[in-house]
């Protein structure tokens, strides 16, 4: 079984003002380029010689420098062409089809889903669920009127139904015949319209699209600090540190040159210039006279002409005059991108956290999980006597298992079982459903006055808080600690968005702020629990969790309320909020506002 790889290029709108003929494969990324890396790729695989598939428009100049790329490897072909070569092959060897514009953030696994055809007929497509931005969806449905009656959200990975892009298909030679090959996308859907066996592979990963001028940006750097502390590639020199030179380079004595920065082969850098990291001059790139470059990619044979500035940007021609140092904007940080996800455990701050507070919050999760390991463990110890009583007396009440186990989402959305003594009859969560109706408090929490659904012991293990005792196990796998936001299940959380990434940066608790300071119980207290869950976040210590731990022993759990000041001094969140950082809210979701459903 033959297969024969196929590379459809691309060329992105930030390379129009470029009058060469670059392309996505052919910009700098590690050592080499977009295409050295997914070439070998290729070759895990054992395939046949390269073919190429260009952006439309493409001239000889292409031709050219995708020889040089890939070192005479690789064959540039027109679709007919491509058609041409395919007659050659067998109905039973495959075709295996990669679009260089979207990169899996974990890599090209190309080996894994050739296993899966194991010589089966079937399509495959590695297939992204879709993403946008914020990683959130709002549809708002509104009457004739104009007036809101529906809002319904969907997350990223959770609830959002949409596929997004394909990086990579594998297609038998003989479903191949008369195909348009110009995305990978509608190759899926003109196979399904035919009626040809199709399966897709769902990727775990994210996908970024190297047509986003970031998202190249992101990946050079990833590959850049790949490359910078792994062994130094044969031929090349350690300038300085972080700093890695190609052969051929010319690098003028007074260049200023803070890595982690790659130079590849027969690059010039000229006087007085100076390149911040992470950045990459690509193969005979020219950095002129007094020019800087500040983490950004500079494709082959592109110049930065002299005292131009260039930050945050790829070039790809010549870096224009008009772009002076003295004319240059502050864009601010490295956008973030999918290969820069923000660090959850560390809301509170702006861009990447400052090294005192970055040191000070791990040392305060460490310690917080070591202390939650030894209280649980003890606590399991001390207290299985008075388990296997409540064990008995859940069995000898009614009928069902003596633990109930609901989904919940802990720290980073991961979801695990939350573990309680059952206190309700077998069939709770479906009688739920028939009785919400008759809730009696606001946001997604349920209550009634005297809920029908309790048993007997149950009543009383939840005026004992005994019904919580299992969750030490929780706390023993790591999965919730003893002082965290209270553990809720995905349709909780989506209520509010800040609300959902602060209370998810953090492992969830047994015991926690809002469960000792809350009041107005009987009215519910929905504000209060969003409020209580974020100034926790943002306050969080190891004074502050012994000090709820306090409080709810001296509060029978909760029942009588602690005052927050108690625990929270009043100026600590005003001080907080006073220094720059990143608020909770950071940005409204994507809306789609519909009419009335069909």
């Amino acid at each position: 079984m033959a297969i024969l790889p196929v590379i459809i290029d691309s060329r992105p709108e930030y390379l129009d003002g470029d009058e060469s003929a670059r392309s996505v494969l052919l910009m700098p990324l590690g050592m080499g380029t977009t295409l050295s890396h997914l070439a070998s790729r290729v070759t895990e695989v054992e395939a046949d010689r390269l073919c190429i598939l260009p952006p439309a428009g493409a001239r000889d100049e292409y031709r050219r420098m995708i020889q040089t790329a890939s070192d005479g490897s690789a064959d540039v072909l027109e679709p007919g062409e491509l058609t041409d070569r395919l007659n050659g092959y067998e109905p039973a060897d495959l075709l295996l089809m990669l679009d260089a514009r979207y990169w899996p953030v974990e890599g090209f696994d190309l080996a894994a889903i050739v296993r899966k055809c194991n010589g089966s007929p079937w399509a495959l497509h590695a297939v992204a669920a879709r993403s946008n931005l914020e990683g959130i969806q709002e549809f708002v449905r509104c009457d004739e009127r104009g007036y809101v009656r529906r809002v319904r959200r969907y997350y990223d990975r959770v609830t959002w139904p949409e596929t997004g892009a394909i990086p990579y298909s594998l297609v038998p030679v003989s479903a191949a015949e008369n195909l348009s090959f110009s995305s990978l996308a509608g190759l899926r859907s003109t196979l399904v319209d035919r009626g040809m066996l199709s399966q897709d592979v769902p990727l775990c990963s994210g996908i970024a699209d190297l047509s986003i001028e970031r998202n190249l940006l992101a990946l050079a750097e990833r590959h850049v600090i790949r490359t910078v502390t792994g062994p130094v590639p044969s031929g090349c020199t350690s300038m300085a540190s972080e700093v890695l030179v190609g052969p051929g380079s010319d690098i003028h004595p007074s260049a200023r040159i803070v890595g982690p920065v790659l130079i590849q082969n027969g690059a010039t850098v000229g006087q007085d210039v100076t390149i911040i990291g992470p950045a990459v001059l690509g193969t005979g790139a020219s950095v002129l006279d007094g020019a800087e470059v500040l983490q950004s990619v500079v494709a082959a044979d592109a110049t930065v002409a002299e005292d131009a500035s260039v930050r945050h940007r790829v070039v790809g021609g010549a870096q224009s005059q008009d772009c002076k140092k003295e004319r240059l904007p502050d864009s601010g940080p490295l956008p973030t991108s999918p290969f820069h996800p923000r660090e959850g455990n560390d809301l509170q701050e702006e861009g990447r956290p400052t090294p005192e507070t970055s040191v000070s919050r791990r040392w305060y999760r460490r310690t917080k999980l070591v202390i939650d390991t030894v209280v649980a463990a003890a606590g399991l110890v001390v207290l299985s006597p008075v388990m296997v009583v409540v064990a008995i007396l859940i069995k000898l009440d009614s009928s069902g298992p003596v633990l109930f186990g609901h989904e919940r989402e802990g720290k980073g959305g991961q979801v695990f079982k939350c573990w309680k003594f059952r206190t309700m009859c077998a069939d709770a969560h479906r009688k739920q459903r028939e009785m919400y109706d008759t809730n009696l408090v606001d946001g997604p929490q349920f209550k009634l006055d005297s809920d029908p659904r309790i048993t007997r012991i149950g009543a009383w293990l939840r005026a004992t808080n005994l019904d919580e005792i299992p969750q030490l196990i929780n706390v023993l796998l790591g999965q919730m600690s003893v002082v965290g936001p209270r553990p809720s299940p995905f349709r909780e959380n989506q209520i509010c968005i800040p609300w959902r990434r602060a209370r998810l940066s953090v492992r969830p608790g047994i015991t926690g702020l809002w469960q000792v300071c809350r009041h107005n119980r009987s009215q519910g207290d929905f504000h209060q629990w969003i409020a209580y869950d974020t100034r926790y976040v943002i306050n969080a210590s190891l004074l502050v969790d012994l000090k709820i731990v306090l409080a709810t022993l001296f509060t029978l759990g909760g029942r009588l309320g602690a005052p927050e000041h108690w625990i929270i001094k009043a100026t600590s969140l005003r001080t907080h909020l006073s220094r720059r950082h990143t608020p909770l809210t950071a940005g409204p979701p994507s809306t789609v506002v519909a009419g009335n459903p069909s």
